[in-house]
C-alpha cells in the first residue's frame, strides 16, 4: 500500500504546484491585459494630441501648445503612464511573491507528509528503464500467455519470446 501512499502524495503535490502556477499565471495575465488596455488608452491620446497640435499649427496659432485641451490631454497622459507604471510593478510584485513562495519550498501552501505527520515519500527514478519481460519494473507490457493446449499457438509464444530476447 506504500506505493498508492507515494502515487497519492505525488499527485496532491503536483496538482498543489500546477493550482499556484495556474493562479500566478492568470493574475499575470490580467495585469498583462490591464497594461495592453493602458497602452491603447496612451496611444489614443497621443492620436488626439496630435490632431490638436496640427490643427493648431494648420491655423497658425502660436499657443497652440499652452491651450487648456492640449494640456488636459497632456496631464491625462501622464496619468495614464503612472496607471502603466503600477501595473507594472504589481506584476514583478506577483512574481517575486510566487518566487519567494516557490525557495522557501512552497511549505505555506503545500501539506508535506513531514507536516501531515506521516513518513516522509521518496521518490525511485528509473534512469536505465528495465527491459526484461516479467520482470518487477520492467518497462515493457507484457500480456499474460494463456495455455490452449494447440502446440501451434504455444510455438508463436515461444518465437515472440525469443525475438523480445534479441
Amino acid at each position: 500500500m506504500a506505493l498508492w501512499d507515494e502515487v497519492k502524495n505525488n499527485l496532491i503535490e503536483w496538482y498543489a504546484f500546477t493550482s499556484d502556477k495556474t493562479t500566478e499565471a492568470a493574475r499575470i495575465g490580467s495585469r498583462r491585459w490591464d497594461k495592453f488596455g493602458i497602452s491603447r488608452d496612451i496611444e489614443r491620446q497621443f492620436s488626439e494630441l496630435g490632431s490638436l497640435v496640427y490643427v493648431g499649427l494648420k491655423e497658425e496659432n502660436d499657443d497652440v501648445l499652452s491651450s487648456e485641451p492640449v494640456l488636459e490631454l497632456k496631464r491625462r497622459i501622464e496619468s495614464l503612464e503612472v496607471e502603466l507604471a503600477a501595473k507594472g510593478e504589481e506584476i514583478d510584485d506577483i512574481r517575486a511573491e510566487y518566487a519567494r513562495a516557490a525557495s522557501a519550498g512552497g511549505e505555506d501552501q503545500v501539506v508535506t507528509p513531514e507536516a501531515a505527520g506521516t513518513d516522509p515519500v521518496t521518490e525511485t527514478v528509473i534512469t536505465d528503464p528495465v527491459l526484461e519481460v516479467g520482470a518487477e519494473e520492467s518497462a515493457i507490457l507484457v500480456e499474460p500467455i494463456i495455455e490452449t493446449g494447440d502446440d501451434s499457438v504455444d510455438q508463436a509464444d515461444e518465437d515472440d519470446k525469443k525475438e523480445i530476447k534479441e
